[in-house]
């Protein structure tokens, strides 16, 4: 009996102590301020245009090639 309640004491201070130390993690970090979050930000949507732009003319030029020579519809 008294080992078991020993077992769900250290289980229990394991959990806790795991989340004591995400906690501690957390303070820890160093968050950007708002006028680097949004340049990251608008540098993240410029490549995405930038990738999505690329690969619609890559598909044309592939769709076009493949109607050139008679595969495509």
């Amino acid at each position: 009996m008294v080992a078991s309640k020993e077992k769900n004491v250290t289980k229990k201070n394991v959990i806790k102590d795991f989340f004591n130390g995400i906690v501690n993690e957390a303070k820890r970090i160093r968050w950007p301020k708002f006028s680097q979050l949004m340049t990251n930000t608008g540098k993240v949507l410029f490549f995405c245009i930038c990738f999505a732009i690329f690969f619609v003319l890559c598909d044309f030029i592939v769709s076009g090639f493949l109607v050139w020579i008679g595969v495509g519809a």
